[in-house]
């Protein structure tokens, strides 16, 4: 959701408590469950007072998930979504809101926190049909999917809040299997929604995009954007390389490239210039890779039923003996091991046939 900061160890990225605090308030969470679930990350109420207040980011993913397997509504954030108007995101959600056109308001959106962290990315493509990706670079921020489908359906109920009116996009995808009733998501989206797909997304027609703004306010939202403006953190450059390579590597392990000299080439520079820099930030490429590798897999363990051979196939391992010496020696456990210490919530793994669509 609305994060600060990149995913590297020396700088850990951070949600704005008032998220947290909207959802525990949605969903009527008591105050002692409130104070069980927050103690499990070492957290306190005090933690959560402030307009400026924000909780670590894998922190807020986690306390999400457990707070829906407490409440047992395994589509707890796709629930409560259509519950949070702009004040959630305060002058973000009410520059979306009072724009021009809906084409604006989400290309506003798009370039405003959620992609310049690092961490996420809401970005806005109108090449073959206009959708809206939301992404999580850092695989090692998981469990995700509460976060996600908050997140998307946030984003939707943001678009009928625009409008004035219901509407229904051409298609949702999730990355994650589905894991609840998906009459919940027919209720939310009124759509086909695709489940394993190779991101998360709303795809929406040219004919919702060019909608006009019926609150539009020029000067207000010349205002908020200001405002928004001002409030950006300065960015840190002491880690850029690091930084750059940390958000190329997703994409890479995806293809199944990751030399260092095809990085240091979309980097525009040779190797040996981008091995020095990164040590200069006190990083090597090949540590950098592993952590990376790992944290995929771990995720894919944890989230999928897919099997071992085929997790170290999809992470760059050619062989899965050399996967768990890189696993053991990343996380201290076994890949069977790590998949033992999270199983996945009951219904999650389902007929590919029937979570295909």
């Amino acid at each position: 959701m609305i994060h600060d900061s990149p995913p590297l160890a020396q700088s850990l990225p951070v949600i704005q408590a008032r998220v947290l605090t909207a959802i525990f308030e949605a969903a009527a969470v008591s105050p002692a469950l409130r104070t069980q679930l927050l103690d499990t990350e070492g957290l306190r109420n005090n933690d959560l007072l402030g307009a400026e207040a924000s909780i670590p980011l894998a922190a807020y993913m986690r306390l999400f998930e457990r707070l829906a397997l407490r409440l047992e509504r395994p589509t707890l954030g796709l629930d409560l979504s259509s519950r949070m108007g702009p004040e959630l995101i305060g002058a973000l959600g009410y520059a979306f809101i009072h724009s021009a056109t809906l084409d604006a308001a989400i290309t506003a959106f798009a370039n405003s926190v959620f992609s310049i962290q690092g961490v996420t990315a809401l970005s806005y493509e109108r090449a073959a049909y206009p959708h809206v990706r939301y992404t999580i670079f850092d695989d090692r921020l998981h469990p995700r999917r509460q976060d996600v489908e908050f997140s998307l359906a946030y984003v939707h109920a943001l678009i009928r809040r625009f409008l004035g009116r219901a509407y229904v996009p051409q298609e949702v995808h999730f990355e994650h299997p589905l894991a609840g009733p998906r009459g919940h998501y027919d209720t939310v989206f009124g759509c086909p929604v695709y489940f394993e797909q190779p991101s998360n997304a709303i795809i929406l027609d040219d004919e919702v995009v060019a909608a006009p703004g019926r609150l539009h306010d020029p000067h207000l939202v010349s205002i908020l954007r200001h405002a928004l403006e001002r409030g950006r953190p300065a960015s840190d450059q002491s880690d850029a390389i690091a930084r750059a390579v940390d958000r190329l590597l997703p994409d890479m392990i995806e293809t199944g490239d990751t030399s260092c000299r095809l990085v240091a080439a979309r980097l525009g520079m040779s190797e040996e210039t981008l091995r020095r820099k990164l040590r200069r930030e006190g990083v090597s490429f090949r540590t950098m890779l592993r952590q990376r590798r790992c944290a995929l897999a771990t995720r894919y363990l944890q989230e999928t039923s897919l099997s071992i051979i085929q997790v170290a196939q999809l992470c760059g391992y050619a062989e899965t003996a050399s996967f768990t010496r890189a696993f053991v020696q990343e996380t201290g456990m076994t890949p069977s091991q790590a998949r033992r210490s999270h199983p996945m919530e009951p219904g999650a793994v389902l007929d590919s046939a029937e979570h295909a669509g």
